[in-house]
């Protein structure tokens, strides 16, 4: 299985009492990525490790880098591509800023 890192901007969602955006459960937790192929409209979801490269939610979001597992993540995530955070429910959405090549 291939291993892909990206840098991305995420907005939390409000946790459901319509308080405050809700924080990442750690600096770095394991996460659901549910992301849509850019051509077949296709969704699936990765596993991957989120880690918060510090700051608060604000209203911008926060900026990420995810560890995402999976042969064809590369097709789903890309620069400027959306995605949604799971963790039991959806948390948050986000998009790709950049892919990080190590």
């Amino acid at each position: 299985m291939r291993r892909f890192k990206y840098q991305a901007m995420v907005k939390l969602r409000p946790a459901g009492d319509g308080s405050a955006p809700a924080a990442l459960p750690a600096d770095t937790c394991r996460m659901v990525i549910k992301a849509r192929h850019r051509e077949t409209g296709a969704t699936k979801i990765f596993s991957s490790l989120v880690t918060n490269e510090g700051g608060a939610a604000g209203g911008s979001g926060i900026s990420v880098v995810m560890l995402v597992l999976g042969d064809d993540a590369g097709d789903y995530l890309a620069p400027g591509e959306r995605f949604a955070l799971w963790r039991g429910h959806e948390m948050g959405s986000g998009i790709v800023t950049r892919r990080v090549f190590v």
